[in-house]
């Protein structure tokens, strides 16, 4: 099997990404780990299991995880409106704390209109400042629309209750008990940079006419005046700064620490059955343009993969494309990380990675 997989990835390779790490588990057998290519072209320096990629929204899954993990210690009531909190924020006495992590609370969106300046350390309130200056506000408890800002508000949230920073609590209530020593939050903690991968971007010259909307292919973020369009990959490692995604994006770890994360969710190990029922049930609908996630629970996705219902998340940041994800029903939970990505997310390096792991599911299942 590890021979199959091998080419597998070789083959993503081939296809054009720059480098990719995958782990996989059944039960409680320890990760297996697999590799390839490279974590920096520049220095022809290898991927290896312990690198640290970018796993952007992927981050959104610790985050409710911990936000959770308040309510089960009865820091927190999840049914109790954030005016509590936010008492300035619009419309806070209508909107709940629950709703800040199950993309129903309205609150309008930043991550399109945030300009890249990587030389900016944004605050998490300019984040949300952002948002309210750049996108209307709907009502709370309405369909599942994809919200970045509800994270960062209850990344706020987590460090007022906890009285500790985001990455510290996500660190001491999440990680330790897990065992995972390859997991951080950069926008809120130091980590080991030496162990990062670089990222990197394919932002070639749109065609005449070409449709501007992100379902059809336009660019997901405001790359102008700091990558130029370009048919070759571009390095974009620090183009979006780890605190311009705080609570919603900004963690790093390794596909072995995912499945481990993954795992301790669905095995009990981190919340009682009725609070990761907060997380895995009451799902509703969702159509996220460009993205496997047809329902939403509380950072927690139901995705098809080899056809088969998978639960957990997907994540990109400029350059970076990640997935972890859980089947209950084969016991499998596998992850994968990748090094290259695009603002346009119907393309090879912004969606070439899930076929890989439809590809991988149907070899390590069959």
């Amino acid at each position: 099997m590890p021979k199959d997989l091998n080419a597998l990835l070789d083959a993503y390779l081939g296809d054009g990404a720059v480098g990719a790490s995958l782990a996989y588990a059944r039960g409680d057998t320890t990760p297996t780990a697999l590799t390839t290519g490279l974590a920096d072209r520049a220095q022809g320096t290898p991927v290896t299991s312990d690198h640290l990629f970018k796993i952007g929204s992927c981050t959104k899954t610790f985050v409710a995880a911990a936000l959770v993990k308040l309510a089960e210690t009865g820091e927190l009531d999840l049914g109790a409106p954030i005016a509590s909190w936010f008492p300035d924020l619009p419309g806070a006495k209508t909107i709940s704390v629950r709703q800040l992590i199950n993309h129903r609370s309205g609150l309008p969106e930043f991550e399109y209109y945030i300009p890249m300046d990587p030389s900016r350390q944004w605050t998490p309130q300019q984040l949300v400042d952002i948002a309210f200056a750049s996108d209307k506000q709907k009502a709370p408890g309405g369909p599942a629309v994809y919200n970045n800002t509800g994270y960062v508000l209850a990344g706020l949230l987590i460090e007022a209750v906890a009285k500790d920073s985001l990455g510290g609590y996500v660190r001491t209530a999440i990680l330790q008990p897990l065992g995972l020593k390859n997991t951080w939050s950069p926008a809120t903690e130091t980590f080991p940079e030496k162990s990062m991968v670089r990222g990197y971007y394919h932002r070639p010259p749109p065609a005449p006419n070409a449709p501007t909307d992100i379902a059809s292919g336009g660019e997901m973020w405001r790359m102008d005046g700091v990558l130029p369009y370009c048919d070759e990959l571009q390095d974009s490692s620090d183009s979006f700064p780890f605190a311009a995604a705080y609570g919603c994006g900004d963690m790093v770890s390794t596909p072995s620490d995912m499945v481990g994360f993954m795992r301790g969710l669905f095995s009990g190990k981190l919340l009682s059955p009725s609070f990761f029922a907060e997380m895995f049930e009451h799902r509703v609908p969702a159509s996220f343009p460009g993205t496997r996630m047809r329902e939403t629970g509380a950072g927690m996705f139901r995705s098809a993969y080899a056809g088969r219902a998978f639960y957990g998340h997907q994540g990109s940041i400029p350059g970076y494309v990640a997935v972890m994800l859980h089947d209950p029903e084969t016991d499998l939970t596998i992850a994968m990380t990748s090094n290259v990505g695009s603002g346009n997310r119907l393309s090879f390096q912004a969606s070439g990675l899930h076929g890989v792991v439809d590809q991988a599911v149907r070899i390590i299942l069959d």
